[in-house]
């Protein structure tokens, strides 16, 4: 497997031949680079070999200030700023759309997962963007809130909270996928002792995304909105 250089990060192709059936788009936290990536896409693939991989560069916009973009573990999700992923957000998302055309893949045929602010970046783009995908795979984060009011019945998300690194807690987990569920989001995450990039993590990760991409496969499944007056 070889990875191509693009004017926005890397890509894998599928290593099956023909078109490939879904794209997963993988975002990088603060402290790695779209290349970090690399090795554990091209062993996530191995497990969906009809699927396209991305690993996009830029996830945190860098000329906003540096004060503005959370140093510290203990800082780094509650002084994530709303605008900074405002910004990551618009610059990704035309990004993204070109890769799935590409490919000609429709956005039912999309994965997004990311390692801590990548994350969480994808989580927003979904959550409170409204941006279509067949499911998020998030390590080490939690989604901002206040959440849309309608949401994706059938999206699905999958959490792994790696203790190793920024740590939300065991307790915090469960509200987050009760708060998602609630909103009609199939959720579901696990806590591990350890470094986000351990093999356990790593394992798992790849269990969740070989689901998240089976759905992505099936495709043009996207469900009627849910609207819930509860927003949290």
């Amino acid at each position: 497997m070889t990875w191509r250089q693009f004017s926005h990060g890397l890509r894998l192709d599928p290593i099956t031949k023909g078109a490939p059936k879904a794209l997963v788009v993988l975002l990088h936290d603060f402290d790695v680079t779209a290349e970090s990536l690399t090795s554990i896409a091209a062993r996530w693939a191995s497990a969906v070999p009809s699927t396209a991989f991305v690993a996009l560069p830029g996830s945190a916009p860098s000329d906003l200030p540096s004060d503005r973009v959370p140093q510290q573990p203990t800082d780094y999700l509650a002084k994530a700023n709303l605008a900074m992923l405002e910004v990551a957000a618009l610059r990704l998302a035309p990004v993204i759309d070109q890769q799935l055309r590409s490919r000609r893949l429709d956005a039912s045929r999309l994965v997004l997962g990311g390692f801590g602010y990548g994350g969480m970046l994808a989580l927003h783009m979904v959550l409170c963007q409204g941006i279509r995908c067949a499911g998020v795979l998030a390590y080490s984060t939690k989604p901002m809130t206040p959440l849309r009011r309608i949401l994706e019945v059938d999206r699905k998300v999958r959490l792994i909270e790696c203790i190793g690194d920024r740590h939300i807690g065991q307790s915090s987990l469960r509200d987050i996928i009760e708060l998602l569920a609630l909103r009609g989001i199939d959720a579901r995450g696990v806590s591990l002792v350890g470094s986000a990039l351990s093999e356990e993590a790593i394992r798992l990760g790849g269990a969740y995304l070989v689901e998240l991409v089976a759905t992505a496969q099936r495709g043009d499944r996207f469900p009627l909105a849910r609207e819930n007056s509860d927003a949290r």
